[in-house]
C-alpha cells in the first residue's frame, strides 16, 4: 500500500490540506492606503485590522471543503484494493479541489474590500491548492497505470 506512487502523492493531499486548516496561512492581503486599514485573508479566517480595533471572521466553507478533500484523499488511499472506486474518489476530490480554488476567489477577489482605493495581492502560499491539483492528478495517473497493468497480467494468464 504504501509503495505505491498514488498513495504518497494522496498523502501528500492530505498533509497539505491538513496544514491549510490547522496554520494560520495568509493567501490574500488588501491593504487600503488612506486609512492604513488592513485584510488578512487565512483558510482559517479573515482579519481585519482597522485603527479603531480588529475583528475576525471564520472561513467555515474553506474550513470545510480542505477538511472533506483530506478525509477523501485519506478514503483513497484505503480504497487500494478496489482501484475503479479509489479512481472515482479521486476524482471527486478533484472537484472539490477546484471549488476550493473558486471559493479562494470568492473570500479574495470576489469581494471589493476598499473601493478601489487599496492595495490588494496574493502571496506565495495562494498556490497551495494549485499543488492539491497536481498531486491529486499524479494520484489519478499512478491508479490508471496500476490498473492497465493488471490488465496486461490478466491478458499473460
Amino acid at each position: 500500500m504504501i509503495q505505491r506512487p498514488q498513495t504518497l502523492f494522496l498523502l501528500a493531499v492530505v498533509a497539505i490540506c491538513i496544514m491549510l486548516v490547522f496554520s494560520n496561512t495568509v493567501f490574500f492581503v488588501a491593504e487600503n492606503i488612506d486609512t492604513g486599514e488592513k485584510i488578512e485573508v487565512e483558510f482559517d479566517e479573515t482579519k481585519i485590522y482597522a485603527s479603531d480595533g480588529s475583528s475576525q471572521e471564520f472561513n467555515t466553507y474553506l474550513i470545510a471543503i480542505a477538511a472533506v478533500i483530506a478525509f477523501l484523499s485519506m478514503a483513497g488511499i484505503l480504497l487500494f484494493k478496489n482501484r475503479k472506486m479509489q479512481t472515482l474518489v479521486a476524482s471527486v476530490n478533484y472537484l472539490l479541489i477546484l471549488g476550493l480554488i473558486i471559493m479562494m476567489y470568492l473570500y479574495s477577489l470576489g469581494i471589493e474590500y476598499f473601493n478601489g482605493t487599496g492595495h490588494q495581492s496574493f502571496t506565495l502560499l495562494a498556490l497551495l491548492p494549485m499543488s492539491l491539483l497536481f498531486f491529486n492528478f499524479l494520484a489519478i495517473k499512478g491508479v490508471k497505470k496500476d490498473e492497465k497493468l493488471i490488465r496486461s497480467m490478466d491478458r499473460i494468464r
